[in-house]
C-alpha cells in the first residue's frame, strides 16, 4: 500500500524580463519541496499532493499544466 504525503502551501508567480520578451516561472518553498520529493521517489511506494488555493486566471491554469507535467 502507497503511503501519501500532503504539502500545503502557496505558489509563487515570478515573471522576468528580458528585452521584449517576459519568462514566467513557478516556485516557493512549498511548492519546490512537493516537486522535489516527488522526483525522487517511487510512486508506487509514496504519491505526493499539493494542497494550496487556486483562481480562474491564467496564470492559475498554467500552474495547472505546469503541476500535471510533472506527473510520470
Amino acid at each position: 500500500m502507497s503511503k501519501k504525503i500532503a504539502v500545503i502551501g502557496e505558489c509563487m508567480i515570478e515573471l522576468s524580463e528580458k528585452g521584449a520578451d517576459v519568462k514566467r516561472g513557478f516556485g516557493g518553498d512549498t511548492l519546490n519541496t512537493s516537486v522535489y520529493i516527488a522526483r525522487q521517489v517511487d510512486p508506487a511506494a509514496l504519491t505526493v499532493h499539493y494542497v494550496t488555493a487556486l483562481g480562474t486566471d491564467s496564470f492559475s491554469q498554467q500552474m495547472l499544466d505546469a503541476w500535471h507535467g510533472e506527473k510520470r
